[in-house]
């Protein structure tokens, strides 16, 4: 048995912060166990928040200064957690925060420079796992499943709600995952205009009621429309969903209301397709009772919903595991989620100068 320990790092399209989690992984004949042994998020202040949200308005020479930056704010950020916690990972496995996602177009962008990572923390460091996939003619994206292939096989499906939601199921032997729809991008833009971070357990939400209208215009979006593999960028998020719903006139409540109703229709059809018993979910959707009570209203499927630990950090957690099958040169990215021409052990290894 080898025991191996990764810092896994993530920065979601919810811009709620930096999630550090520092796991141990053992492998044992091809077989992964993980325990999340120290795990915390920290708060983008307000100038990092303020970037992360309004990227797509930054040139090139800017974003390229940034990425730097924000690369030495990672390293930072993790030097503070392993001396506050008193640990020593073997690796750094960061994801960065998307900036663009654009894959028929053949690019994607991740913000947050590896190299400069391992500088300042002076470990090795993995990042940039999207590009190689898409310059295979991949989607880059969702990137989550390996880890639910080899670490959640026991659930007939796993979802992250986050930014965006998305599922991933085996099918005929094979793993298959998308992006489903955008979620707490749409309810944290609207509940800021509230003057809140989120709405809390979808309560303003809840006083709301279903704009018939508003729902229909989301429902024909012609993202619905495409198979697998697909996936969601921010850009076409907030041009297509957050742009229509902020200029819709209607109540505020009634807005979030029918997004998060649209979020739970949108995953209960998902689910209802491959006729799965019991589902993992997790990310910041899985507190969201009003959102939860919704989707089980509308799917048979069990929804089994773990501690929060795991809610929190499950993307962190997988990133640090495919930060340990890149160094060990083993396929982390699928073909089969992705649609690309091969599996690849994607990412790029920066060691500190």
């Amino acid at each position: 048995m080898k025991k191996i320990t990764s810092i896994g790092v993530m920065s979601g399209s919810s811009v709620d912060g930096l999630d550090l989690a520092f796991c141990e992984f053992t492998e044992n004949s091809n077989k992964w166990d993980y325990k999340i042994l120290a795990a915390e998020t920290v708060g983008f202040n307000s100038y990092w928040k303020n970037i992360l949200q309004n990227t797509g308005s930054y040139t090139a020479g800017e974003l390229l200064k940034l990425h730097n930056e924000f690369g030495i704010f990672i390293g930072e950020s993790i030097n503070t957690f392993i001396k506050s916690k008193n640990i020593k990972p073997d690796i750094i496995s960061s994801h960065g925060h998307t900036v663009f996602h654009n894959p028929e177009k053949g690019y994607t962008f991740q913000l947050g420079n590896g190299q400069a990572i391992a500088n300042v923390t002076g470990i090795n460091t993995v990042s940039d796992f999207r590009t190689g996939d898409v310059l295979l003619g991949g989607e880059g994206a969702p990137l989550v499943p390996i880890g639910d292939e080899y670490l959640f096989s026991e659930y007939g499906a796993c979802i992250n709600i986050g930014g965006i939601a998305n599922i991933s199921f085996k099918k005929n032997g094979k793993r298959i995952a998308y992006d489903i729809c955008p979620a707490n991008q749409i309810l944290n833009f609207l509940a800021r205009k509230n003057g809140n971070e989120f709405d809390n357990n979808g309560e303003t939400a809840k006083s709301g009621s279903l704009n018939k209208k508003l729902s229909d215009i989301l429902e024909h979006d012609t993202f619905y429309s495409l198979k697998p593999p697909k996936s969601l960028s921010n850009e076409y998020v907030k041009s297509n969903f957050i742009s229509i719903i902020e200029k819709f006139d209607a109540p505020l409540k009634d807005k979030l209301y029918t997004s998060t109703f649209h979020i739970a229709e949108k995953i209960a059809q998902s689910l209802n397709g491959i006729n799965v018993t019991d589902v993992l979910l997790t990310g910041g959707g899985a507190k969201n009772s009003f959102l939860i009570e919704l989707i089980r209203e509308k799917t048979n499927s069990e929804i089994v919903i773990p501690g929060k630990t795991l809610i929190d950090y499950k993307e962190a957690l997988i990133f640090a595991f495919m930060g340990i099958l890149k160094i060990q040169n083993k396929i982390n990215c699928l073909a089969s989620v992705t649609g690309a021409s091969k599996d690849s052990s994607s990412g790029t290894i920066f060691h500190p100068l």
